[in-house]
């Protein structure tokens, strides 16, 4: 007899047995029990209900065997119960130790995250990568504003206990409790269902390649059907637009390099315009809202801005069309809905008109009519995606600037990506260097530029830590270049951070401002899940050709409160919005005060406005 064949199938039936449900398992134990009671009942001499019951018993109860020796005379009976009971043993250690694998098992899935969500009406996050967590946020902030009250689900590749590890350190453990974590690949539609798009009121893509998040967006449509919900997804090259929109005809898309580009030129223009964003973009003070208010109907702006309370009217929403900054004479008509800067929704109504303080006839701000030429140094790193920010800068100077790109890819390289930006006003010019080297830096004269813009020079196989370190390199080697000129120095230098955590040290490199792109980021596409009309307000913002948020010097600024101020701005054909004091990082913001908030203190303050360039 072949006795290792027969092993060898005895453990293949085996391993087949352990495989398989547990019910056919705990079916295998009720035979094995049966035909160990089947044979007690055979080998003891009684009648069969008694042999039945008698060898049941010792099966179940390892104990019962005991007292075989004093009531059983017969020697066959003892031994019996003694293998009966050892057989017991067995099929109760291997039924506990099924129940107990199935349990630990239910318990393991639950930990990955893989049950579905019943959610409905709720909003999901899905993807990977650090910026995932910064939309949580700031979606919990907005359910903390009653912005919203959907429930959050994140969704990810990553196991469910590394995203509420990552909670905890980011929002806390009670806010962390609230927000549903599943575990799933992205882009597979199976997966997918696990977080209930077909029930939530909007989601977010987010995806560090643009061929992943459509792919996300082609089986997120799939599961929907015809449901409507709020899509907004990021996309780093704008052609893929079009394909986004084929894929998912309502989604909200985000070029965010463009976005980060658009908000470094602006803050490059105007340091201490990140402090601003920060407060408008966040759910942390003020922000826009689009409200419909029937008691404005058939008033002009000018009338409403005299009785409005709680907010401040920015602009309004007609036919589809957001109009910021509409003259003092427009007038509200019926389906237009109003651009409120407030703090919550709802915070802004309207009372009676209040009195205006007369003040004296003041001198216009010059239109910005006159050249004044500026040199740019932007160190680009090994990024070869500033040519956007390069038509940008053309926008916003004069004729005759100049712009110096230095970079370390290769001098060809920069030349031949230089030629492809057209330019109207600026001259361009690449240097081929190493950021982070002193001597390379200090060659280039930091000090006779206007400006420096340090961008996140991140290549295909950099992290994002990686890029930051670089830039905050970068920043102490001209931090240290500045301090050899002590007040001479004059250049302002704005760079771009990746990485929250990072804002402490890029703040101790000494910088007159800078840009958190992830933050940034998340901060839209969290406000326009939940409003979707604000691309709209965000499209205008963020174009040089159309009104945008700047800073004025308070000087020019005659009134004795917030309510003067805000009248003087209409004459001017501004929104007044607040007000900046401090300069660069340590700037402090005060958006939408009260109406009889006296005007700051301070000869460097600067007021906040909404108007044409």
């Amino acid at each position: 007899m072949d006795y290792r064949r027969i092993e060898k199938r005895l453990r293949y039936h085996i391993n087949d047995l352990l495989i398989r449900n547990p019910l056919w398992q705990i079916l295998v134990l009720v035979v094995v029990s049966s035909v160990i009671v089947s044979a007690g009942v055979v080998l003891v001499d009684d009648s069969v209900p008694n042999s039945f019951w008698w060898s049941f018993t010792r099966l179940l109860d390892q104990g019962t065997f005991v007292d075989d020796a004093d009531e059983c005379d017969d020697s066959q009976t003892v031994v019996v119960g003694v293998l009966v009971t050892i057989g017991g043993i067995l099929v109760l250690s291997l039924l506990i130790g099924i129940f107990s694998s199935k349990i630990t098992e239910q318990i393991d899935s639950l930990k990955k995250g893989r049950s579905p969500v019943v959610e409905k009406d709720h909003f999901i996050v899905c993807g990977n990568g650090d910026r995932l967590f910064e939309v949580t946020r700031e979606l919990v902030k907005a359910r903390q504003e009653k912005s919203t009250d959907g429930r959050i689900v994140l969704f990810s590749s990553d196991s469910r206990e590394k995203m509420e590890e990552i909670l905890v350190q980011r929002l806390g453990k009670k806010q962390a409790r609230k927000i549903i974590c599943r575990s799933g690949d992205p882009t597979d539609i199976d997966a997918l269902d696990l977080p209930g798009f077909d029930r939530c009121e909007g989601f977010v893509v987010i995806g560090d390649q643009d061929s992943t998040v459509i792919k996300t967006l082609i089986a997120v449509k799939s599961i929907m059907g015809t449901r409507e919900a709020n899509g907004v997804c990021e996309l780093r090259n704008r052609a893929k637009g079009r394909i986004a929109r084929m894929a998912f005809p309502d989604v909200n898309w985000i070029p965010v390099r463009e976005i980060v580009m658009r908000l470094l030129v602006q803050v490059g223009r105007q340091p201490g315009l990140s402090t601003v964003y920060s407060e408008i973009l966040s759910y942390d003070g003020n922000e826009f809202y689009i409200e419909s208010c029937e008691r404005a109907l058939g008033l002009t702006i000018r009338e409403i801005s005299q009785k409005v309370s709680g907010g401040i009217v920015s602009g309004v929403l007609s036919k589809g069309r957001i109009i910021l900054n509409p003259p003092g004479d427009f007038v509200v008509q019926e389906d237009d809905s109003l651009l409120v800067l407030e703090e919550n929704r709802g915070s802004c109504h309207l009372g009676k008109p209040r009195q205006r303080y007369t003040v004296p006839a003041m001198e216009q701000e010059d239109s910005g009519k006159q050249q004044n030429p500026l040199r740019m140094l932007v160190l680009s790193g090994e990024s070869r995606n500033f040519s956007f920010m390069l038509r940008l800068l053309d926008e916003y100077s004069d004729p005759g600037s100049e712009i110096v790109v230095a970079g370390s890819i290769p001098q060809l390289d920069g030349n031949r990506l230089l030629d492809l930006v057209e330019s109207r006003k600026c001259s361009k010019k690449y240097i081929e260097m190493q950021r982070t080297d002193p001597d390379a830096v200090k060659r280039l004269h930091p000090e006779e530029y206007h400006s420096i813009m340090v961008i996140s020079g991140k290549s295909p196989v950099m992290s994002d830590e990686e890029a930051d370190s670089e830039c905050i390199i970068t920043l102490l080697i001209i931090r240290d270049i500045s301090t050899e000129f002590a007040e001479d120095w004059t250049t302002t230098v704005v760079s771009e951070i990746r990485n929250p955590k990072n804002r402490r040290l890029a703040t101790a490199a000494g910088i007159d401002d800078f840009v958190i792109s992830n933050e940034v980021c998340s901060m839209i596409m969290a406000q326009l899940v939940i409003q979707p009309h604000m691309k709209l307000v965000y499209d205008e913002i963020f174009d040089p050709s159309g009104c945008e948020i700047q800073l004025r010097d308070a000087s020019r600024y005659s009134a004795r409160d917030f309510s003067d101020l805000t009248a003087v701005g209409l004459d001017r054909g501004e929104v007044v919005l607040g007000w900046l004091t401090g300069a660069g990082i340590d700037s402090k913001v005060m958006l939408n005060p009260a109406s009889d908030e006296p005007l700051p203190d301070d000869p460097g303050a600067r007021i906040v406005v909404i108007a044409e360039r």
